[in-house]
């Protein structure tokens, strides 16, 4: 019997011993790798061979391989390739190993070593030179090709890609006129120094230099003797130098417009788009003429961005007739889209037309729009209603992935970059399913961040669980409660800001879980009597929830408890929304709609939805969650 109580005791004692040890031991690892991660980073000298086995050693050959990739063999580099292919980390390694080949012209070496399905775009490059200087034929052809697809683009491609696309010059595949699409590519993305280098492709070089300075100085160029030519390039330049002018002055760019149309013979089709650039210009300002310009261009001939601010000019006016005539001439793929079904079916019914809109399949999206399908309908939400996937049983496959268990281990390490490089690397190589169950076990690693970006990968927006964590439960709930707001508007507004991030930092220095401003902070901290009050405060959670809560709670006040208005001035700030307003009393999907910022819009309609999918998951068992048309109030001039 004194055995039989002593063994147990003893198993005890050992297993304790044990954990306490391989604890001290992982500690110790990664106490080792953190210092020789360090100065092998630094170009220095490191004996890592103890660290034969660890989950990160990759990341120190690499450094070591990185750091004298000049000096280091090639058979050292084909070495490390194959050992940790398939991972960013090699694939890196093989771009290098690549370079050397293509430099010193050895073609059938970088055909061996080429990987088509993990190569990135300097791989790609140096594959498709290799190929074009081996091959003839369709091969040949194919390669161009390919080439071709990757030079026709408006942003600047790697170093890595200059000799391929010096051949394909020199195989004559890059004219004046793909040229001129090039260009024409990047001068719409704002890319004026790529457009410049571009240039040497053209037979008149000088347009590129006369382009930019319409971008610069619309007005003054305008009147550059080059655009009084009739030619097609002179009319190109003509439109975007009118729309450079609409963005800060639609009328006066419409009377330039006028002046040009009786000089130059634009097509039936360039008007439209200018007319159609000019009118969304008008609309976004509110114009009360806008509906009327844009409802004046031939339907079939008006733009993408014209049929949707028509749309959205005619739900602020109430025009149900023009309403419907802009969602019929979307795009099929637009008019398909929850927000254009719904107004569709609006539009129907006050036109007194037979809709051919499902509502009912609409409402068992967890959605927005979905949400007020449902309202509509007078019908539950299904979607929340139904039972979660036990995406667990999926997670141990993930878990099991190396570049998994390195991006595990880089987060506990404390170096997210990394981990997130690890992380979406392999999710480029993962299909749906595999993906949602990478998103479930990022939760169980409490990187609920790193779950929804994942999600949204798949496109999977009814994925609720997967999508709307109840993180930082306590830290909402006391937050709100103690400034008067319900938590699950502070959870959508917090879902939304940061995706659960509390240390992320917003290129306008916004911080932590709600994204505050430090200047706003500041004066909310002394309005709540907080004397010692810290910007590095907002990236403590608790600090952060309070002070946005409370912001929260301020404007709720300010614009006499509409959650909408709310809403869209803690994104765009409250001196916005008095501009924004209608002229007479609308619905508040109505207002959100005819929002000038795309931001903002989206963010609202968001934010609403989302504190709809929170609240469902805080109330809904004691019958306390309300409607999503319940939060929305009517918005009018004051």
């Amino acid at each position: 019997m004194q055995l039989l109580i002593k063994t147990p005791f003893l198993l005890i004692f050992f297993a304790v011993v044990i954990t306490q040890s391989t604890s001290v031991s992982a500690q110790s690892q990664q106490d080792d790798f953190l210092q020789a991660y360090s100065v092998l980073h630094d170009g220095g000298f490191y004996d890592s061979s103890h660290l034969q086995g660890y989950v990160l050693q990759p990341y120190l050959n690499y450094e070591r391989i990185k750091r004298r990739v000049n000096k280091t063999s090639d058979q050292v580099l084909i070495n490390f390739i194959k050992k940790n292919q398939p991972s960013w980390l090699s694939e890196d390694i093989t771009v290098e190993l690549l370079k050397r080949f293509s430099k010193h012209r050895k073609w059938k070496s970088v055909l061996v070593h080429y990987n088509e399905r993990f190569a990135n775009n300097k791989a790609k490059c140096h594959g498709l030179n290799a190929i074009i200087r081996t091959s003839s034929g369709q091969k040949k052809t194919q390669a161009l090709n390919e080439g071709m697809d990757l030079w026709l683009s408006g942003s600047r491609r790697p170093k890595d890609c200059n000799a391929l696309f010096s051949l394909l010059k020199s195989n004559k595949r890059i004219t004046d006129k793909l040229a001129w699409e090039r260009i024409t590519l990047a001068m719409n993305k704002g890319r004026t120094s790529l457009s410049s280098d571009l240039a040497k492709h053209l037979n008149e070089r000088s347009l590129v230099a006369l382009w930019i300075k319409l971008r610069k100085k619309p007005t003054k160029t305008l009147k550059h003797k080059r655009l009084k030519k009739k030619g097609e390039r002179s009319r190109q330049l003509i439109a975007y130098g009118i729309k450079r002018l609409a963005r800060k002055n639609p009328a006066n760019a419409r009377k330039v417009w006028n002046q040009f149309q009786k000089s130059h013979p634009f097509t039936t089709q360039e008007k439209a788009k200018v007319e159609s650039y000019i009118a969304v210009k008008q609309a976004i300002d509110h114009s009360p003429y806008a509906l009327q310009k844009l409802a004046a261009i031939p339907n079939k001939l008006r733009s993408d961005d014209g049929n949707t601010w028509m749309a959205r000019m005619a739900l602020r006016q109430g025009d149900w007739k023009k309403l419907g005539i802009a969602i019929a001439s979307m795009k099929p793929e637009e008019q398909k889209q929850d927000i254009w079904q719904y107004w569709r079916a609006q539009s129907d019914k006050r036109t007194g037309k037979k809709t051919a809109v499902n509502l009912h399949k609409l409402a068992k999206n967890a959605s927005f729009y979905g949400f007020l399908a449902a309202d509509q309908l007078k019908q539950p939400y299904s979607r929340l209603l139904q039972k979660e996937v036990n995406w667990a049983q999926y997670t141990p496959k993930i878990r099991n992935m190396k570049s998994i268990q390195r991006a595990t281990e880089l987060f506990a390490l404390g170096m997210p970059k990394l981990a997130k490089k690890e992380w979406f690397w392999t999710l480029k190589h993962l299909n749906k399913q595999d993906k949602l169950a990478a998103a479930a076990y990022a939760l169980e690693i409490r990187e609920p961040f790193l779950a929804i970006i994942t999600v949204s990968q798949t496109k999977d927006w009814n994925q609720t669980g997967l999508r709307f964590p109840m993180e930082y439960q306590n830290v909402v709930k006391n937050a709100a409660r103690q400034q008067g707001i319900q938590p699950a508007w502070a959870y959508g507004i917090m879902r939304r800001e940061s995706a659960f991030d509390s240390q992320i930092v917003s290129s306008a220095n916004a911080k932590g879980l709600m994204q505050v401003l430090p200047a706003t902070a500041k004066g909310v901290a002394r309005k709540l009597g907080i004397t010692n009050h810290k910007t590095s405060d907002l990236l403590i959670p608790e600090k952060n929830a309070r002070i946005g809560t409370a912001y929260l709670s301020q404007m709720l006040k300010r614009f006499g408890g509409n959650y909408v208005k709310a809403t869209a001035s803690y994104n765009a700030g409250p001196h916005r929304i008095p501009r924004w307003l209608p002229d007479f009393k609308i619905s508040a999907p109505q207002w959100i709609e005819s929002i000038p910022f795309n931001e903002t819009r989206k963010y609202v309609r968001s934010v609403m939805a989302y504190t709809t999918i929170y609240d469902h998951k805080l109330n809904y068992k004691n019958r306390r969650n309300l409607r999503l048309s319940q939060r929305l109030q009517n918005v009018g001039p004051k």
